[in-house]
């Protein structure tokens, strides 16, 4: 990139000249959920200053789906809407995503890590939803960025995550990721909007001081998921300090039928490690187009330094919790001696 040209604002729309210049690839991935029969093109544009990459990504998307495991009170108490969450496989009430993993290694099966079935892993707990693990059997990490519609895009952020060998069992959790696991951070998060979570019914953390806060929701119907995807990301997420600790008192103000959010920060966005990855996606005529950047070299020892001949995959998920997008081969980076880099299969 040259540096008489303006800096890329990261911001989902990629107008800036460098991206024009960029060399562009087309990923054909495919077995998903939702999308056109479980498959969408993703075409991909990658940068670099020398000091940090950067990463273009716009695939098909025919619904912006930003309705993430909405809370409805019914005459039982507050329900979280889900046709998959209870067994961690949720196709119908969840935001868009898409992930890009990195790795060292242009091996098959993203770089070794996918791991299928419902127990790849002897003496360890199977998964609920029978697609398998991700974990690394030889030690390797490899970086995993995952960028969520609803809860880190108003973050201007990715999630940065890593795969690494699988993760102890812990007594009492119910759901366990294996190799998938997150970066630390310092501060900063997203919160589910429940006390614990029942297929049935649960108590919120927290309430709006007035129901009126929730007025423009109400106009959701949510049998009709396709018409409810294009609501404003601000609307499905609770800012922390304008509710108020949840009451029955408070509760009682409220009729059945109401909707509510299930996603709430209690901070702008993380900080320290898994902050590393900036990104903002920006769905616009049936496509989301989505902007990512990162330091080459983080200095963590959870991230992979991203150089010449570093292999990366990536992932699409419409409304989708784990059924995801996939593609087969590698896309290797090379990099240029005038900082462009070049990505191929």
């Amino acid at each position: 990139m040259d540096d008489r040209l303006p800096p890329i604002e990261i911001d989902g729309v990629a107008d800036e000249i460098q991206w024009r210049k960029a060399t562009a690839i087309r990923v054909h991935t495919d077995g998903g959920a939702n999308f056109d029969n479980g498959e969408t093109e993703v075409t991909l544009r990658a940068l670099s200053n020398g000091e940090e990459f950067y990463l273009f990504a716009r695939w098909r998307d025919a619904t912006k789906s930003l309705l993430h495991l909405p809370l409805v009170k019914t005459g039982q108490g507050w329900e979280v809407q889900q046709k998959g969450f209870h067994n961690f496989d949720e196709t119908r009430y969840y935001e868009d995503k898409f992930a890009v993993l990195l790795s060292s290694s242009c091996t098959f099966s993203a770089a070794g890590t996918a791991h299928l079935g419902r127990n790849p892993l002897p003496n360890h707990p199977p998964n609920w939803h029978g697609k398998g693990y991700h974990y690394s059997s030889d030690n390797q990490l490899h970086d995993l960025w995952h960028w969520k519609a609803v809860r880190t895009n108003d973050m201007y952020l990715a999630d940065d995550n890593f795969i690494g060998p699988p993760d102890k069992v812990r007594a009492g959790e119910r759901r366990y990721t294996a190799g998938y696991q997150q970066d630390g951070k310092e501060s900063g998060a997203y919160v589910m909007n429940w006390q614990w979570y029942n297929p049935n019914t649960i108590t919120p953390k927290r309430l709006p001081s007035a129901p009126a806060q929730l007025a423009a929701l109400q106009q959701v119907d949510l049998a009709q998921v396709q018409s409810a995807e294009n609501q404003d990301e601000e609307e499905w997420v609770i800012p922390w300090f304008d509710f108020e600790p949840y009451s029955s008192e408070q509760d009682a103000s409220y009729p059945i039928g109401t909707v509510m959010p299930s996603v709430m920060y209690n901070s702008n966005r993380f900080e320290g490690d898994r902050a590393d990855v900036r990104a903002r996606g920006r769905w616009h005529e049936g496509y989301w187009h989505l902007e990512l950047v990162r330091k080459l070299v983080t200095g963590s020892a959870l991230d992979v330094p991203i150089t010449d001949g570093t292999c990366l995959w990536v992932s699409a998920f419409d409304r989708a919790q784990v059924a995801h997008t996939r593609h087969t081969r590698a896309i290797r980076l090379t990099f240029s001696p005038a900082y462009t880099v070049e990505a191929s299969q």
